[in-house]
């Protein structure tokens, strides 16, 4: 699940600064363990009718169950309060029930170990409304209104994690079991229905249809999905497994700007773990109303909300579509058994998309990536930390957080940097196949890694998954007679369980056009290390290709480091900070190193992600940097290139190229920032331009508002 890398703090938002306000420290948070079942469930086979006018569901499952202990004469499901429950059948005999909150108690008669009964209930539903993950309130079944602008829209679709899929179903409603599935629902004619699994029937009824979905493999009941609606959908074949890209009716232009690298993830996840896409189907489904995104076992739901056009940026979606789609192995092929191993299926899913960055954009979008992902952690660390697995917690959907999240996808680069790809991949694939369609713990992964590749893990996980915190480094070098000093100190405050951190890094010594790599061994709170060298080097970093989970508040560079670290550290986020320092030195030789970084930054995506630092000095001697810039691969330096031009006087040919840029096959942002440029120079001069942009669409409306403020009359205060 995820809405983006920072929607994750979910649990967290509400509390203040301090580590007294841990949600995860007693009274809020108390010991969890998975339920103890009476029953394996062994398959889930739902029945559905739709009453869109009326907003209600009335529905007919029946739970095919095994004892797993003789004896049992009741057997304990989940419903959610709103559920009416009509009746009960056990084996095709009536039964007799009782409800305690959401727990369904259904007396059974003695049960003999393995033999399967089949629990038959029916119920009904009314005006439920159940909310998206991070949305506020509970999740279950979810009705899309009609609002005055779209009064045709219309709909469903429903919401399982964390324990939400027995809102609309009675179930066992908890990932510690799996089971098979089977759901019939019935809708108006004009709608389509997509759930979990392959499409085994359809049934017209005149003015209803019913549309049968059923899944032969086993899967967690937070996993059911339907959603039904007027769609438009589009279908495709990926070595043989069906595609599906469904999105609201009227919205089909958005399906291949928004999906169309979907069978690049499935090819480059499908090699890189060694396991093929293990599911029948794979539907990407756009829902109004909905917000993040959702892992349901071969049916993800998304935003209609983040659907994108390609004049909108590269692959605006990839990052949401990435996660969602790792999912389908880490999540849903093995799924973690209780929600406080919730890392295993998202801290995973992180990693995913940020593996699919560095193989779809190359390595600098993959630092950024994970220098993000560090970011993301450290902001939630100055409220509250707390183990990665742990047993502690509120409630599940607290796990949530950016935790579970951006720190376990950096603590998994981490585990990658120092095993290296081969050893990394084969224990994941070792892991994938060995607990397939398996409710896991966090040590089940941790023998997958020590058998699989020989390096005991049990030392990685306990200061990196089973502890808080992380390290926080502080470093300085000296040179004098042909050495080089290196202290670094580890600053954590180690008084909430942090470790003092054991550690394989490396120092980046330079000489000039590259860094030498020498390995080194942190371990202590403090330590010197010592390197012969013949001159005093150029710069010298500590973890130069920030291969750990680290943060360092105080980089003491030097002046004299920045140029080296600007053009050759091997760490795109590194490169832009020396950027930063440098111009906050503001010398003309300083900032013509600069311009020649950003000239030579040429990569579709670029090291540099943003220049507005020089931009925003206004020197007219960058206007020739600036006007090439407009030619670059990447739409975000573009639109910084027409920002920075924006910044100077106008000029004739400056206004020729803007105004040049202001058509339907632009990147909208360089159309919408150019439209404000030449507003800004002369409304009137460039009125004509303002009135053509005022056709040109886009999803979002943003070039026409920006061409309806440029018409408005300037304001008597600009300027």
């Amino acid at each position: 699940m995820k809405s983006s890398l920072l929607l994750l703090a979910l649990a967290s938002t509400s509390f203040v600064h301090g580590q007294q306000a841990n949600p995860f420290a007693p009274p809020r948070a108390s010991v969890h363990f998975a339920p103890d079942r009476t029953c394996d469930l062994l398959d889930v086979d739902i029945e559905v009718d739709v009453d869109y006018p009326n907003r209600s569901i009335k529905g007919r499952v029946v739970n095919t169950m095994a004892a797993l202990r003789s004896g049992i004469t009741e057997v304990l499901l989940h419903a959610g309060t709103t559920l009416t429950i009509d009746g009960v059948r056990v084996d095709g005999n009536p039964a007799t029930f009782r409800r305690n909150g959401r727990e369904l108690t259904i007396v059974t008669g003695k049960l003999t170990k393995g033999k399967p009964i089949k629990i038959e209930i029916a119920y009904a539903g009314k005006n439920a409304q159940g909310n998206s993950f991070g949305a506020g309130g509970r999740g279950g079944w979810h009705w899309i209104r009609p609002v005055e602008t779209n009064p045709d829209r219309m709909g469903f679709w429903t919401q399982g994690e964390t324990e939400f899929s027995s809102e609309w179903v009675p179930t066992w409603d908890y990932p510690n079991d799996l089971a098979t599935s089977r759901t019939r629902t019935t809708v108006p004619a004009n709608w389509q229905v997509v759930g979990n699994g392959l499409l085994t029937k359809t049934v017209n009824n005149g003015k209803t249809k019913t549309y049968e979905w059923t899944m032969k493999q086993p899967h967690a009941t937070y996993l059911l999905n339907l959603v039904g609606g007027p769609f438009d959908i589009k279908r495709d074949m990926w070595e043989g497994v069906q595609l599906w890209y469904v999105v609201p009716k009227g919205m089909g232009e958005y399906i291949e700007g928004s999906f169309g690298d979907t069978k690049d993830m499935l090819s480059f996840f499908s090699k890189t773990f060694g396991v093929k896409y293990p599911w029948p189907k794979y539907a990407q489904n756009a829902m109004y109303e909905f917000s993040g995104g959702m892992e349901n076992v071969s049916a993800t739901t998304l935003p209609e909300s983040s659907l994108t056009e390609p004049r909108d940026g590269f692959r605006r979606m990839a990052s949401l579509n990435s996660h969602e789609l790792g999912h389908q192995w880490f999540g849903d092929l093995v799924t973690c058994k209780d929600w406080g191993d919730t890392w295993l299926n998202e801290s995973f899913a992180t990693l995913l998309q940020l593996l699919y960055f560095e193989h779809s954009r190359g390595k600098d979008a993959y630092d950024w990536e994970v220098e993000g992902a560090m970011r993301g952690y450290f902001a939630e660390a100055r409220r509250y930390k707390r183990a990665i697995s742990t047993k502690m917690y509120p409630n599940g959907s607290a796990m949530f957080d950016s935790h579970a999240y951006p720190k376990g996808g950096a603590v998994l680069h981490t585990l990658r940097m120092q095993l290296g790809d081969e050893a990394f991949y084969g224990a994941l694939k070792d892991y994938l196949t060995k607990w397939r369609h398996t409710p896991v713990e966090s040590s089940q992964l941790r023998r997958a890694f020590t058998e699989s590749t020989g390096v005991e893990a049990e030392k990685f996980w306990a200061q990196w998954i089973e502890k808080p915190g992380h390290p926080v480094l502080d470093y300085s070098w000296t040179y004098d007679s042909g050495k080089v000093k290196l202290t670094v100190k580890q600053l954590q405050d180690t008084s909430d369980g942090t470790p003092v951190y054991e550690i394989p890094a490396k120092v980046g010594i330079s000489s000039g056009s590259e860094f030498k790599m020498v390995p080194v061994q942190l371990s202590k709170t403090e330590e010197t290390f010592e390197f012969p060298a013949d001159a005093k080097p150029a710069a010298v970093l500590l973890d130069p290709g920030h291969e750990f989970l680290r943060e360092i508040p105080k980089l003491n560079w030097s002046a004299a480091e920045l140029p080296t670290i600007l053009k050759y550290s091997p760490n795109a986020p590194d490169r832009s900070e020396a950027m930063r320092l440098m111009l906050l030195d503001g010398s003309p030789a300083s900032l013509e190193l600069v311009a020649q970084a950003i000239r030579a930054d040429k990569a579709a995506q670029p090291a540099f992600r943003q220049v507005t630092g020089l931009s925003n000095l206004a020197k007219t001697e960058y206007r020739p940097l600036w006007l090439e810039q407009l030619s670059h691969p990447n739409i975000e330096r573009q639109t910084q290139a027409v920002v920075a031009l924006g910044k100077l006087p106008a000029d004739v040919e400056t206004t020729k190229r803007l105004r040049a840029l202001v058509n339907p096959k632009a990147p909208i942002a360089v159309v919408s920032v150019s439209i404000s440029a030449l507003a800004a120079w002369d409304r009137t001069a460039n009125a004509d331009v303002f009135k053509s942009a005022l056709t040109i669409k886009d999803r979002r409306g943003r070039i026409k508002r920006a061409a309806e403020d440029a018409l408005k009359p300037a304001s008597p205060f600009s300027g």
